[in-house]
């Protein structure tokens, strides 16, 4: 079963939908032929090209005019359906309506296939006259098509003819996919060039069906794969109008598994089925890799984090109603994309790469400390009181607490002469003072008060010296000298 899985081709359905409308009874002038005669000859070359690269998808054959006429249903034989395609004389010329087509194309795509399948709108049009469909520029664009763009997977690709080479304003087609940001593509194809339909078209289909050949690497494991759409270049424009350009790479490496606690809801730019490239590569006894992958994802909430070029990851995860496809989604282009993760660098393990650095974590092992701070900020009276407050007490403990008393004194005094707060050694001295009148205190005590208020009493600044010294410091060399 896992083996069936593994060899298994997926099926990536596609739509043929040809504009026939009376608007393109037109004769094109570079072509002396009506532009409906060209769309459906560029229709029966782009069945063929399709036939060539790929003779195993499911195509099914559309045409709109005030209508939508089904002319074939999802089917492999192509030749069926370039003969089923109507000649110009055959059409009944009326006016045809875009957002009504699209609609039925997606709905029909909806009734055959489930929402997680991928799939393709290819959508045949012309522009008879200079500055495109100024008509449809009048009418709102109808959300419902947007809505229904959200609930399956399919790319919309529009070829949009013309007589001209230079198109000054945007196209109805551009505005349309850009104001709901869908996912599809306009390709502007001139009729004033010569060479046009087969060349053009089988590059274009090459694009499009050809598969992403790639190796996957995870550890010491290397493994042939295919990625569904083929992947294309990404161009990011940096906040300084800088355009940078990111590609796959042939090599696709899995650096590491991660949890669903820290990928749940994060942001993807786009995804692609992940295939195994031929059953020619294992036996029955040895699987390939990615039955293997498979079988570690499908019951888990796990991901496979993979780095698919330079400075660009995405993770690979099961999709599908029965979590049966194996999918790659990639992230945004750069090592730190979620500032809650880190960097990806950081993930690759060691031994990966001769490049990578052995990245060692320091890892405290003594419980946290709850003493108060080291350094000393008065931005609130509140925390200039707080630590008045831990001398008073550090002066209770006196002599015990000596050498911390004078540290922290030292510390707070040399503070108040660096943000010029003067007052601070007079309120300090009154503190004591008051605290001084309030208890009682032995005689070592009352010497070390005698030795610090001396210093705070002082009404020069350049009188006093940078530290106070400890007062039994201050003994200990007299009995020396003594």
């Amino acid at each position: 079963l896992l083996l069936k899985f593994a060899f298994k081709k997926e099926k990536m359905p596609s739509i043929i939908l040809v504009d026939i409308s009376k608007k393109l009874e037109a004769i094109s002038e570079a072509r002396n032929l009506t532009h409906r005669q060209i769309l459906l000859h560029e229709a029966r070359n782009f069945l063929k090209a399709m036939h060539d690269i790929d003779n195993k998808e499911e195509i099914a054959l559309v045409t709109f005019g005030k209508r939508v006429t089904i002319l074939s249903d999802f089917s492999t034989d192509f030749e069926a359906m370039i003969s089923k395609l109507p000649n110009d004389e055959e059409i009944v010329g009326e006016n045809g309506n875009f957002f009504s087509a699209v609609y039925q194309a997606i709905s029909m795509f909806i009734s055959c296939w489930t929402s997680d399948t991928y799939g393709k709108i290819f959508l045949f049009t012309a522009n008879p006259w200079f500055g495109g469909e100024t008509y449809f520029r009048k009418q709102s664009y109808p959300k419902f098509i947007t809505s229904l763009f959200d609930k399956v997977n399919i790319k919309l690709c529009i070829f949009c003819y013309s007589d001209f080479d230079d198109y000054i304003f945007e196209c109805f087609y551009d505005e349309f996919v850009s104001a709901f940001q869908i996912n599809g593509v306009v390709h502007h194809i001139s009729l004033a060039e010569s060479e046009i339909g087969v060349g053009i078209l089988k590059k274009l289909v090459e694009i499009e069906f050809r598969p992403f050949c790639a190796i996957m690497t995870c550890g010491t494991i290397n493994c042939n794969v295919l990625l569904i759409p083929p992947p294309q270049p990404l161009v990011i424009t940096s906040e300084f109008g800088l355009k940078n350009t990111y590609k796959f790479d042939s090599h696709l490496t899995i650096i590491g598994f991660a949890g669903d606690d820290d990928f749940a809801m994060v942001p993807t730019i786009n995804s692609y089925l992940l295939l195994a490239a031929s059953p020619n590569e294992c036996s029955e006894s040895i699987p390939h890799f990615c039955v293997l992958l498979h079988a570690a994802l499908v019951n888990r909430k796990n991901f496979a984090i993979c780095r698919v070029s330079e400075e660009w990851y995405g993770m690979i995860c099961c999709v599908g109603n029965d979590r049966t496809q194996l999918c790659l989604r990639c992230f945004q282009p750069g090592k730190n994309p979620f500032p809650w993760i880190g960097s990806f660098d950081e993930l690759i393990p060691s031994g990966m790469s001769e490049n990578t650095e052995n990245i060692r974590r320091n890892l405290k092992t003594s419980k946290p400390s709850y003493a108060s701070r080291s350094y000393t900020c008065w931005i609130d009276s509140n925390l200039m009181k707080n630590d008045v407050l831990k001398l008073l007490k550090l002066e209770r403990k006196l002599p015990d607490k000596e050498v911390a008393f004078y540290q922290d004194l030292n510390r707070f005094c040399q503070h108040a002469l660096a943000i010029g707060c003067a007052q601070f050694f007079q309120f300090l001295a009154n503190t004591f003072e008051k605290h001084a009148n309030s208890v009682e205190m032995s005689d070592i005590q009352r010497e070390h008060f005698n030795h610090y208020m001396a210093y705070l009493k002082l009404t020069k600044s350049f009188e006093r010296s940078p530290l106070i010294p400890p007062f039994g410091s201050i003994q200990q060399a007299n009995e020396a000298e003594g």
